[in-house]
């Protein structure tokens, strides 16, 4: 909870200057890429801003976003507005979501699993509230593959989980290939910092 806490009041303070970034042209390339394939009822942890709102197809159905901050649902809220499918926004820390078994056919990350704790144990989550066929859809910043520059993401680590809330050398696929799921990547930008992904659970 203490770390829920601190990553609260980081987000509280970016709201306002949150995807404005020359990075955010980037990571929205990667959306297009993956979110198209997003479907029926879709949970997005971390929805922020409401950045991945406008990269959702007419395949939606409903969208329940959850996030840690006020302020950055607050934007939500106002991007929300006018979408051709239901939205519904939660203020809770999503290491453990509460919602039934097989609540969703699809889950959306967008650079939110650099931050979890212990993503052995939201990979579960995430499986379990998955529908049968359902898969995690995922874009996130990971350890490079290039030997100097991972140096560099390990040794960020103690400045960027106080700064930003985050991990730089997470490296996702793989853990969610520990998990168990089945891995598909389908890009890679920025030296591979940033990957977009596809990922379905076991069974």
């Amino acid at each position: 909870m203490a770390r829920a806490q601190a990553v609260r009041r980081i987000y509280q303070r970016a709201a306002a200057r949150y995807d404005s970034s020359g990075i955010a042209q980037v990571v929205d390339r990667l959306r297009g890429r993956v979110l198209r394939e997003a479907s029926g009822d879709v949970l997005d942890l971390g929805v922020g801003a409401g950045a991945t709102f406008g990269f959702y197809s007419h395949a939606v159905r409903r969208v329940t976003g959850v996030d840690v901050s006020r302020a950055m649902l607050d934007r939500a809220y106002a991007a929300a507005t006018g979408l051709a499918f239901g939205v519904d926004l939660l203020e809770v820390d999503f290491q453990m979501l509460t919602f039934r078994d097989r609540s969703f056919d699809t889950v959306v990350s967008s650079l939110a699993l650099c931050g979890v704790p212990d993503p052995g144990a939201l990979f579960g989550e995430i499986a379990r509230v998955l529908r049968p066929g359902g898969r995690l859809l995922a874009v996130e910043h990971v350890r490079p593959r290039f030997p100097g520059l991972g140096v560099v993401a390990d040794l960020s680590v103690p400045v960027t989980e106080r700064l930003v809330g985050c991990s730089f050398n997470r490296r996702t696929p793989e853990l969610a290939r520990a998990a168990g799921f089945a891995v598909r990547e389908l890009d890679r930008k920025m030296l591979g910092v940033f990957v977009a992904f596809v990922a379905t659970p076991p069974g």
